[in-house]
């Protein structure tokens, strides 16, 4: 199977040189795969490791009592840290404190715990901190405290300038850089470098589907010819490997005996595994795409992204930036160039759409036919 060796390599290079880090990673490329993969490299390496999903968190408390369990997990480690972190606590509290230094959060305040705890790890050598879903931990805490927020975000930044020794690996499935535009707060990720992760290339996506057939992975394993597996790439166009085993599961191939013994997949039988993936009963499998806009972004702006994707879905090869201005002048009076162009670029980022030849269209041509089918009016 494809294991993203080469990105892997890549991040890992990246936090030798010291570098924190925010992947930039549409849905379903596999980021949160990779990040557990990452720290099994880096364990091997001698790293000290520790990853936190805060999804769904309501404080930045809570942020820390995830932290500090992840840490406890890690074992003879954790020992030493949070025993130098008791020190420091001593510190902060004139040598009153005394127990578990988890239970000194919300008796001290976060920002001070977290650097205590973060000097630590410190100096325990090489460290990287993973925090998946990151992006929507900041956007609901700026709807209940935009303050509060700015500051959280200020003293991480903080934390990885003061600290270099603990790395950090931020992403999230909406761009934390799109969040924080919104509110102003680019400067909080500056010392972030980026890491874009992407798609299967075709090389990886072939072997991927080979892997998924000789494992038989799917229900009806399958030899390729080039020119259908050139037909797949360009009718399927996002290479995920969530989207290829969806398709792979429902090619029944109908031609001639290949060298392996499996069954050749003919350009037709590919059609209608699109087709079959398209039904009403499978509809739910392309419902996160929906409900990512709903959640992930205010409603005026929901409202225009709807409204983008339902124009560029229309033809295969997308809409002009020109005639996507033109349709929406006359109900978005007061959209703006450069409002427009931030809202596609999200778009961009999330994996709906690309910018080809100066014209907007689906990155994934089987997204493209559900958003035909199911959304367009």
């Amino acid at each position: 199977m494809p294991n993203r060796k080469d990105e892997r390599a890549e991040i890992i290079r990246m936090l030798a040189l010291f570098a924190s880090i925010q992947m930039l990673a549409p849905r379903r490329v596999g980021k949160t795969w990779l990040m557990h993969e990452l720290v099994k490299d880096l364990r091997a390496r001698g790293w000290l490791t520790v990853f936190v999903d805060v999804e769904g968190m309501g404080s930045e408390d809570e942020f820390l009592r995830e932290l500090c369990r992840k840490i406890e997990e890690i074992g003879t480690s954790s020992q030493w840290v949070f025993n130098h972190l008791t020190q420091r606590l001593k510190q902060l509290t004139s040598g009153a404190w005394e127990g578990n230094p988890v239970a000194a959060i919300g008796r001290i305040d976060p920002k001070a715990f977290s650097e205590a705890l973060v000097a630590s790890l410190n100096t325990q050598g090489d460290t990287l901190i993973l925090v998946d879903e990151i992006s929507l931990f900041v956007k609901h805490q700026l709807e209940r405290d935009e303050q509060a927020t700015k500051q959280f975000l200020y003293h991480l930044r903080k934390l990885r300038q003061a600290y270099p020794n603990v790395r950090w690996l931020l992403t999230g499935s909406i761009g934390l850089d799109v969040v924080a535009r919104r509110a102003g707060l680019q400067g909080a990720l500056v010392g972030l470098d980026i890491f874009a992760l992407k798609p299967f290339s075709e090389p990886s996506a072939r072997n991927y589907l080979n892997a998924l057939c000789e494992t038989d992975s799917v229900r009806w394993p399958f030899e390729m010819d080039d020119a259908a597996f050139e037909f797949l790439v360009s009718e399927l166009g996002w290479l995920a490997p969530y989207y290829l085993k969806l398709l792979a599961d429902r090619i029944r191939p109908t031609g001639e005996m290949g060298q392996s013994g499996r069954p050749t997949a003919k350009i037709a039988d590919i059609e209608r595994a699109f087709d079959e993936l398209l039904l009403p009963e499978y509809r739910g499998y392309f419902a996160t795409w929906e409900e990512h806009i709903d959640k992930n972004f205010p409603r005026e702006d929901a409202i225009l992204l709807f409204e983008f994707l339902e124009i560029c879905c229309e033809q295969a090869e997308g809409e002009a930036f020109a005639t996507l201005q033109a349709r929406l002048a006359g109900s978005h009076a007061a959209l703006t160039p450069r409002d427009m162009k931030n809202l596609l670029t999200a778009l961009a980022n999330d994996g709906f759409l690309m910018d080809l030849n100066s014209r907007w269209r689906f990155r994934s041509g089987l997204l493209r036919r559900y958003w035909l089918r199911y959304q367009h009016s």
